[in-house]
């Protein structure tokens, strides 16, 4: 500006030692990220419009000082303008953007008709009609934006809480037969192309249902819920844990037979040992079975829950593995024969 213009060399003064203290304090942690850079903006919507009325009110007419206005106040508007829909949430940012565009036009229009005697030239008015259709298209263009930004966002909110509902059991938390079943799918086909070993793992809690009848379907959640934390204490990061109807099943790849078979002692021992509040203890019945040459996802869980069933039938609280291969039920029950609990 010059060292002839005292006041603007202040105020710009000034505003540099105010923003030199927003980022110390920033950097001492005195005040938090949020607080600062709405102080920050602040502090330069305030030094915007002190410089523009200095430079409107020092100035004998708008024609003077239209190239200062248009290359410094209108660029540092236009700057703000997107500034403020980093900051603010979009309908907040829509008010202030306004309230800012109108006291700018306010100031300059109150500059232009303050002109004596004939007021302000066919030419000022016209540049100060484009550089504000200029400004306002930019607000209508950002709020856009950000208004779509915003249901896009909402969007993909909503599909990915639909498929959480969609492929998660709400009740213990779990994921429920829809994704395990896909990824079953694909870990078969690893198992048939690799020959790396896959298992899995079906249990059930035994006398579930007296659990129900006795104490409350309020309390069987909570034993249910208390059952998947303890199953997921036992399980490796490898490992998936789902609901498979009434009934619980492991996925658990790069796991062998006798591997699969500690797993599932390892889990019937935390669920007998575990614990909720008042409810009483309760076991699982546990089935399991390797991957086999030629194996499809529906015959590796069709031979792991006939596992179950044989545990079942053994005396429950068990880890029993699927001993016949692809070829008939153990113990399967026929389609009026009720399984036990």
């Amino acid at each position: 500006m010059g060292p002839d213009r005292l006041v603007a060399n202040t105020i710009f003064s000034l505003f540099v030692l105010f923003y030199l203290a927003c980022v110390l304090a920033l950097w001492t942690r005195a005040v938090s990220i949020r607080l600062a850079e709405r102080t920050m903006f602040l502090g330069v919507v305030l030094f915007t419009f002190v410089h523009l009325s200095y430079v409107l009110y020092a100035s004998v007419n708008l024609a003077d000082v239209r190239t200062t206005i248009t290359e410094v106040t209108y660029t540092t508007l236009t700057v703000l303008y997107v500034v403020a829909y980093l900051i603010f949430d979009s309908r907040t940012a829509l008010r202030i953007s306004l309230a800012v565009f109108g006291l700018e036009l306010f100031a300059v229009l109150a500059k232009a008709l303050s002109e004596a005697p004939s007021g302000p030239s066919q030419t000022e008015l016209m540049w100060v009609l484009r550089m504000h259709a200029f400004m306002g298209a930019v607000i209508a263009l950002i709020y856009t934006s950000s208004y779509l930004k915003d249901q896009l966002l909402r969007q993909r909110e909503m599909a990915e809480a639909m498929h959480r509902l969609a492929h998660t059991d709400q009740l213990p938390g779990v994921a429920n037969r829809r994704e395990p079943y896909s990824e079953l799918q694909k870990e078969t086909d690893k198992s048939e192309r690799y020959e790396r070993p896959l298992s899995i793992i079906f249990f059930d809690l035994d006398n579930f249902k007296s659990v129900n009848d006795t104490y409350g379907h309020d309390c069987g959640d909570d034993v249910l819920r208390e059952v998947v934390g303890a199953t997921e204490r036992v399980l490796r990061t490898t490992d998936r844990l789902c609901r498979w109807g009434e009934e619980f099943v492991v996925l658990a790849p790069e796991t062998d037979l006798q591997e699969a078979s500690l797993l599932a002692e390892r889990l019937r021992v935390e669920i007998a040992n575990n614990r909720s509040g008042s409810a009483p203890a309760v076991t699982a019945s546990l089935g399991f079975a390797q991957y086999e040459a030629g194996d499809t996802s529906e015959t590796l869980i069709k031979r792991a829950d006939q596992a179950l069933y044989k545990a079942k039938i053994l005396g429950r609280n068990r880890a029993v593995p699927a001993d016949w291969g692809r070829g008939g039920p153990i113990f399967a029950p026929t389609r009026t024969e009720r399984r036990p609990e």
